[in-house]
């Protein structure tokens, strides 16, 4: 027996169970490969990330290629800069369990999933900075995405069922009877997902204490994808049809594209004491290639829905920056920073129906909120003999930017549901050794994820 017996009433009550198991989507397509990925969008450098990531009007180093290009101008010095980061999100597992006494299925429903992304270490941006009287040149090189991870979506429905006979209008099926079932559906999948640029940067100076800067970026991206849909019929005896776990369709990605963006800076420093900026970063639109695999019960309706491959496009988010850095006293800097984060481009391209879930609901409604974020730091200064050290910290805001239902299904929106914003907390220490050797460390924690930075900067 084939689980697209199952009625609809069935599917609306796994729904709403497994709304709390649900985990954030946040990508090109509504399956379970795409429901977490982190994108690095702070300013790169353990200096930036322990001031909360607010370093748009400061922007006085080498990552002021990514950060804001206007201030390179303020570099006097070639510079080479060097970044290590380790991130680590956490896993998440969840189990709910429930009974149900419907119409068309009496019994007891489970929703568990389990969300398990690899803890990455890897050089994520490395610069070289030439300044020259009033411009200044940078190249650089920057991992904005690097995702290896692996999910799984699991329900088992044991009960007694509708035995339905279809009418041959296709209106609504009427039960002809009960049988007992025991069944158990799982997403199971993979994703290894990459995303490279490469920036050549030029500021310049127009008059004093004003400077303007842009950075051409061209990005690469290489994605591998696996998504497999089980099922099992645990009343089936050895042998039998579907007493293992058989294949109702299945999505394969292994393909790679690149773009051309642009990101644009400003710095005014009215005075000694205060400086702000600004920032416009335009994201990548990047198209890959998935099909769908020719086997499985239900790899014909995958097919005809979507052709045996379609593309599906990834658009990294615009960003627009505004920041404010004040120095009260020498020693003392004070920066905010406010980010504008266009996720709404994720779903450029988006693709509903392909989630185990949805199946085969092409027009179901996604949509995702634009979010504002705060980023604000502190740096206190102080000399340890004839060596500068560092103390900073900092925190930030990170906006919602989980993809949620729209539409007018309640199971559907307690499945996909919006999320929440999260606090992050920063802090590091720097010293600057004969005024060539830069060393900074930095920690970035939440409720969700943790990262490390160690950067280091060589001045010629």
């Amino acid at each position: 027996m084939s689980p697209t017996r199952t009625s609809t009433s069935v599917l609306m009550l796994l729904m709403l169970l497994a709304a709390a198991s649900a985990p954030p989507a946040r990508a090109l397509s509504d399956e379970e490969i795409f429901r977490d990925v982190p994108f690095n969008l702070l300013n790169p450098g353990a200096r930036a990330m322990s001031l909360g990531g607010a370093f748009t009007s400061l922007a006085d180093d080498s990552t002021a290629a990514q950060a804001n290009p206007a201030g390179l101008v303020t570099l006097r010095r070639p510079e080479l800069f060097f970044e290590v980061r380790a991130s680590r999100l956490d896993q998440s597992a969840v189990l709910v369990e429930g009974p149900v006494d419907g119409e068309f299925f009496q019994g007891t429903v489970t929703a568990g999933a389990v969300s398990d992304p690899s803890a990455r270490f890897s050089p994520t941006f490395i610069s070289w900075v030439l300044p020259l009287r009033r411009v200044a040149f940078a190249f650089s090189r920057l991992e904005s995405l690097d995702i290896r991870a692996r999910t799984e979506n699991s329900f088992a429905l044991v009960g007694r069922q509708a035995i339905f006979d279809p009418v041959a209008d296709g209106g609504r099926p009427d039960p002809i009877g009960f049988e007992d079932i025991d069944f158990a559906l799982t997403a199971d999948a993979d994703i290894s997902a990459r995303i490279v640029q490469y920036n050549a940067a030029f500021a310049a100076e127009l008059w004093s204490g004003f400077s303007v800067g842009v950075t051409a970026v061209f990005g690469m991206l290489d994605m591998d994808g696996r998504v497999d849909n089980l099922f099992v019929d645990n009343t089936a005896l050895p042998g039998e049809p579907f007493a293992q776990p058989t294949l109702d369709y299945a999505t394969r990605i292994d393909d790679d594209d690149s773009d051309f963006a642009w990101t644009v800076g400003l710095m005014w420093r009215p005075a000694e004491w205060i400086s702000i900026g600004g920032t416009w970063r335009q994201g990548l639109d990047f198209t890959v290639e998935e099909r769908v695999v020719q086997s499985g019960l239900g790899h014909v309706r995958a097919t005809n829905l979507y052709g045996e491959r379609f593309d599906l496009t990834l658009r990294t988010p615009d960003i627009a920056a505004l920041g404010v850095s004040i120095r009260p006293s020498e020693p003392l800097t004070i920066l905010v920073d406010v980010v504008r984060v266009e996720y709404s481009d994720l779903l450029e391209g988006f693709k509903a129906g392909l989630n185990r879930i949805v199946f085969p609901e092409t027009e179901a409604a996604f949509t995702v909120d634009d979010g504002t974020e705060i980023h604000g730091g502190i740096e206190y200064v102080w000399l340890a003999g004839r060596t500068p050290v560092a103390l900073r910290a900092g925190a930030w805001r990170e906006a919602d930017r989980r993809i949620r239902y729209a539409g007018t299904d309640p199971g559907l929106a307690l499945v996909f549901p919006a999320g929440e914003a999260v606090t992050h907390y920063t802090g590091g220490i720097g010293v600057t050794v004969r005024q060539a050797i830069q060393i900074d460390l930095a920690v970035d924690v939440s409720d969700r994820s943790a990262s490390f930075v160690a950067s280091t900067i060589y001045r010629f």
